[in-house]
């Protein structure tokens, strides 16, 4: 009998409500092509690649806390501590927040009118100067 376990084109997998896109060309040119190590395995017919059906290890609100805690002045090391991810994974999440950041902040239109309203606080500061040749005493 002929096994169509690991020939199944992607309308199956968009009949059960499941539709998967190759990773690295975007085709939807997918079968399935075995298990390894109890996770199903894909062959992309486009690109000829490989891929694996694997959930993230992290999920979207841990990711959210790391960056929240950076961004209040969490060392690297006490937030993988607190996540339990590795400090270089922390510093991928930072680094990848802030290329979106600055790719938001290219696509904003720029407001060239400027602010309507200005506030200002009137600071008087006095700086001791000595005399010319005095020390000041050290506590």
């Amino acid at each position: 009998m002929f096994r169509k376990g690991w020939r199944v084109m992607i309308a199956l997998h968009v009949q059960e409500g499941f539709e998967m896109v190759c990773r690295h060309c975007g085709s939807c040119n997918i079968i399935r092509n075995g298990k390894h190590g109890g996770v199903q395995r894909f062959h992309c017919r486009s690109c000829q690649r490989y891929s694996r059906e694997r959930p993230p290890k992290f999920s979207a609100e841990i990711k959210a806390l790391a960056l929240d805690m950076h961004l209040n002045n969490v060392g690297i090391r006490k937030i993988a501590r607190f996540t339990s991810a590795a400090p270089a994974t922390i510093i991928t999440w930072i680094r990848k927040a802030h290329d979106a950041m600055v790719a938001k902040k290219a696509l904003a239109p720029i407001d060239e009118t400027g602010p309507d309203i200005i506030e200002m606080d009137e600071i008087y500061t006095f700086v001791k100067k000595t005399a010319p040749g005095g020390h000041l005493d050290c506590l």
